[in-house]
């Protein structure tokens, strides 16, 4: 992977990481996750060498993920799955983004009845979106919670009103809008190729099922899976760890 890297086509190098699972080890509590030090200042390096940029991607809302990561202005943020994303001060929001409360109203509430059955799962109310975390729970009942949950959510899936996104140990109910990693990756390329006038070469780094439409969406670049299930990745690296040699090793290229 690193060889393809240096030997890419002429153009700019646009790196894209997920946050959970990719830059920060999972927690068992959703709220723990941060950037460390040593990981903000490898991103930092990189993000500073001529003809590259660097995004962040998540499912976390965008203040969220700012707060998480710290980074500067001028990385990309992309916030719940590219429904909003900000560079350099910017900020950019779906369109219909402002009407997604009210398409989950009273969704949170509903769910809430799985901790009182199951206290070891954890509802994330985003506002615009509602997961259901089932990491804390034994591999064999989570099949269970999530399955409650579909059956909680049913009618505000019928109505129309959300849609499900599943990931790693969390199913995710958002407003049934367009939106996805895969169109945030494409937005951020043209961005990018706009500002830097030239064509991007993408290389996209996560772990998560939602990375998949993101790994399908790059036309000049590599897809990267931190694990080993079957993928539309066109690489792999087992675990964080990997992430981080990889990300040491490019900082040093500058």
């Amino acid at each position: 992977m690193q060889a393809e890297v240096v030997n890419r086509p002429a153009s700019a190098l646009l790196l894209l990481l997920d946050f959970d699972g990719t830059l920060a080890e999972f927690n068992t509590d959703p709220s723990a996750p941060r950037l460390t030090n040593q990981r903000w200042d490898l991103i930092d390096r990189i993000s500073v060498q001529r003809g590259t940029a660097v995004g962040i991607v998540s499912g976390r809302r965008l203040d969220d993920l700012r707060r998480r990561t710290r980074l500067p202005d001028r990385i990309y943020h992309a916030g719940l799955h590219g429904l909003e994303i900000e560079i350099e001060g910017n900020r950019t929001e779906h369109s219909d983004l402002h009407s997604a409360e009210e398409r989950v109203q009273g969704l949170a509430e509903c769910l809430s009845r799985i901790v009182r059955e199951h206290p070891d799962a954890f509802i994330e109310d985003k506002s615009a979106s509602v997961a259901v975390h089932v990491r804390r729970l034994p591999p064999n009942r989570r099949e269970v919670v999530l399955a409650l949950a579909d059956s909680l959510a049913a009618p505000w899936i019928a109505e129309g009103r959300v849609r499900r996104l599943e990931g790693d140990a969390v199913v995710e109910y958002l407003p049934n809008i367009s939106g996805h990693k895969g169109e945030a990756t494409r937005w951020i390329t043209e961005d990018f190729e706009r500002r830097a006038q030239q064509p991007a070469w993408v290389a996209y780094i996560g772990d998560d099922i939602t990375d998949e439409d993101a790994f399908r969406a790059i036309t000049s670049g590599i897809g990267v899976l931190v694990g080993l299930r079957p993928t539309a990745a066109t690489h792999k690296l087992n675990g964080i760890a990997e992430v981080d040699l990889f990300l040491r090793w490019l900082a040093a290229k500058g």
